[in-house]
């Protein structure tokens, strides 16, 4: 097809132009960062349907965060109008979760399945180390989750593992694995990781299931594909397997979730994968300056495991890359602040503004910081508003209203508020509830009660007859009313009226602001606006889907929730070996350059200015310990970076160099000691420490450990080799 024959020609670059109308076969669109991926993908849907007449029925969209499935909606609809009722446009989770209710005889579960975030998954897998008499310290739930969770992506299932287990605790993980699918099955449940597989296996069990999807949609279009794990890919090639028209566009330069099943090499060899496979390269960049993509380009190709790609830009060159070299952390948090006091007082908004770091962590000094300062500032990766405990409850009551099998929830919420059920009876009902193979809420149901204490009867009578009037209410109302209508008559806004506290008040605004959500959700989800279809997208929500770019606020946050965002000014701290990279990518070259790929989507964040920052000491578990900076700051070319304030003025060379202390011409003889030339008492000068006197001498040579009492720092352990101080007298 000509490029002409499409009315889109003048509003797309030529690249992506060709992406948009290679609609036939495979397609990988290797997108670098900043490049117009989402515009591609949206063009491309509106050519589809609006030049080429395709029913958008038998178009599917998948991406990773609501976010990106809502703004790509949002864009096709403006170009398309109301032409696009019926296209599936979602994340793997929330498509998944359609198909598992469409097709729920298939997969195991019942339409109204539970979906079982961390929190919930913690506390079933508690239960379970606990029910068979397991050490809770030597097996942690969290730890074994997330073992379970890497093996679930890997497409590995339980009864294997625990048949192929060589060692008694493989055994015993095997074993939590497999009561932990059974809870979930009797609780009519799955998990994130489970939602996916099960549609996987209902198809590769299932041939006539795979074959109606896959007749069903003649185009399939997926963003973000190097961020795909193995059961994603498998999803991918059933979907496409009939009409192989598929789209995938990534950067394989910003596969950063290696950590959670994420496998870079299904972008770097989907052209093996898919016969003839046509490559289109999106490289001319519109978000950063020309040095910025200098910078980031140069680091991320030291990579071996990547696609050639040069990004490029017609804006300007920009501004250098300001490099600080600080004392300490503290110090770091103090500068980042007074450095963003400036950038605002200079008329930028502070919503323009993120500082990026490595881990978690590292957000509290600089919180202290920005708050001295009177800076508004948000930390991404806090509570989550779907995770704070009112809330959860509320979810609670909606998820038993909706699943009565669900255990998880009714152990939640049947004494929130309380009714006088006390532990004694809950586990004589579990008991119960066991021997009858029941779930709790059905035996106390239909079952007999009469062994149970009488004000737990009453407890427990109260909680069924609320919970049925709830259901029967449930039929005829929309999420809002259910909502409210669950605070209300459970109790749960009468008990936080009667708290009368600040943060009771709080919570009570959390509430409100659910029941909100419910009703927004009516409105925005007219063919679907089911409880279970609520619940799923309540589950589902990510910090970045909440993040708010209207708010006039400077961001803190990890690389990771940086990705997909874009500022006109990144600070990006903690450049230190061990910290960033991560002290684990050392033993693996593999998760090194995810650590590499990291650095370049931190800084490919930034439309006009990037910070880089990196300390000479670092406080580990409360105590110092003197810091070498990122091999990354060495892989920038050097003319790109310029010293800020606070740091030396020397230029920084491209490899690190061993500096040994520099004696002045003024200085008189020395003792030697174990360093070979600097003992206790010698005076020396620090380029940001100042003066101070050595106290203490550890090692030989250019690895000597040196103590120095610095007259307003304190004390200093320095290595000698990185230290860079002169001897001023001895």
């Amino acid at each position: 097809m000509s490029m002409k024959k499409t009315r889109f020609a003048d509003e797309l670059n030529d690249k992506q132009l060709e992406g948009v109308i290679a609609t036939e076969g495979a397609v990988l669109v290797l997108a670098g960062a900043g490049s117009g991926k989402t515009r591609l993908l949206t063009y491309k849907i509106a050519h589809l349907v609006l030049e080429l007449g395709i029913d958008p029925r038998s178009i599917m969209g998948v991406t990773f965060t609501n976010k990106a499935s809502g703004e790509m909606k949002e864009r096709a609809a403006q170009l398309c109008g109301d032409s696009l009722h019926g296209i599936w446009l979602g994340t793997f989770h929330s498509i998944c979760g359609r198909i598992l209710r469409y097709d729920s005889q298939y997969m195991g579960v019942d339409e109204n399945y539970s979906i079982y975030d961390r929190s919930d998954q913690i506390r079933l897998m508690k239960d379970l180390i606990n029910e068979v008499g397991l050490d809770p310290k030597q097996y942690d739930a969290r730890g074994i989750l997330s073992a379970i969770s890497r093996m679930k992506n890997d497409m590995l299932d339980a009864e294997r593992f625990y048949s192929n287990a060589n060692n008694p605790k493989h055994r015993t993980i095997g074993k939590l694995w497999i009561l932990y699918q059974e809870a979930l099955k009797a609780n009519n449940a799955v998990d994130f990781d489970d939602m996916i597989l099960k549609v996987v296996e209902g198809f590769n069990d299932h041939e006539d299931l795979r074959d109606r999807y896959a007749k069903k949609f003649e185009y399939l279009l997926v963003d973000e594909f190097q961020d795909t794990n193995l059961a994603q890919y498998e999803l991918i090639k059933h979907i496409c397997s009939h009409h192989k028209n598929i789209t995938v566009v990534g950067d394989d330069d910003q596969s950063i979730y290696g950590w959670r099943g994420a496998q870079v090499q299904n972008i770097l060899e989907f052209p093996d994968d898919f016969e003839n496979t046509r490559v289109i390269r999106l490289e001319q960049n519109y978000r950063s300056t020309g040095k910025i993509l200098q910078a980031a380009s140069s680091v991320v190709a030291n990579n071996e495991s990547r696609h050639p790609k040069k990004l490029w830009t017609e804006s300007d060159e920009g501004e250098n890359i300001s490099l600080w070299e600080v004392p300490d952390e503290y110090a770091e948090a103090r500068i980042i602040a007074e450095s963003i006091k400036k950038d605002i007082d200079g008329g930028k908004s502070a919503n323009e503004i993120a500082v990026l770091y490595r881990v978690n962590a590292h957000s509290r000094l600089l919180e202290e910081a920005l708050r001295k300062k009177d800076i508004p500032h948000i930390i991404i990766g806090g509570i989550r508003f779907y995770e704070r405990a009112e809330i959860k409850d509320a979810l609670a009551y909606l998820r038993l209203i909706n699943n009565p099998l669900d255990d998880v929830a009714f152990s939640r919420i049947i004494n929130m508020p309380r009714r006088g059920v006390g532990m004694k009876s809950m586990l004589a009902l579990r008991e119960l509830a066991s021997i009858e193979g029941e779930s709790l809420y059905n035996y106390l149901a239909q079952g007999d009660l009469s062994v149970l204490p009488n004000y737990s009867m009453k407890g427990f009578g109260k909680f069924v007859d609320l919970i049925e009037e709830l259901r029967v209410f449930a039929k005829d109302a929309d999420i809002g009313q259910l909502i409210g209508e669950v605070l209300r008559k459970s109790g749960y806004m009468k008990m936080l009226m009667e708290d009368g506290s600040i943060e009771a008040r709080a919570r009570l605004d959390n509430l409100s602001e659910l029941v909100n959500s419910g009703i927004e959700f009516a409105n925005t989800h007219p063919d679907e606006p089911t409880l279970n279809s609520y619940l799923a997208q309540a589950s589902l929500l990510t910090d970045i889907d909440q993040y708010d770019n209207e708010a006039e606020k400077v961001s803190l946050m990890t690389v990771h929730s940086a990705k997909g965002l874009e500022f006109d000014i990144v600070y990006l701290c903690g450049l230190e070996e061990g910290l960033f990279p991560i002290s684990r990518s050392m033993e693996s070259s593999e998760e090194l350059e995810e650590e590499r790929r990291l650095f370049y989507v931190a800084t490919t964040r930034a439309r006009e200015k990037v910070h880089l920052l990196w300390a000479y000491v670092r406080r580990r578990f409360g105590k110092e310990s003197t810091s070498v900076r990122s091999r990354f700051i060495d892989e920038v070319p050097v003319e790109l970076l310029s010293h800020s304030g606070g740091s030396r003025s020397r230029r920084v060379e491209p490899k690190r160099k061993i500096i040994s202390a520099r004696p002045k011409k003024s200085k008189r003889n020395v003792q030697k000691s174990a360093s070979g030339a600097i003992a206790p008492g010698t005076v020396v000068e620090h380029p940001f420490f100042g003066r101070g006197k050595v106290k203490r001498v550890k090692g030989w040579g250019e690895n000597s450990v040196l103590t120095v009492a610095f007259p307003k720092y304190g004390q200093k352990k320095l290595l000698l080799k990185y230290a860079d101080i002169s001897i001023i007298s001895s």
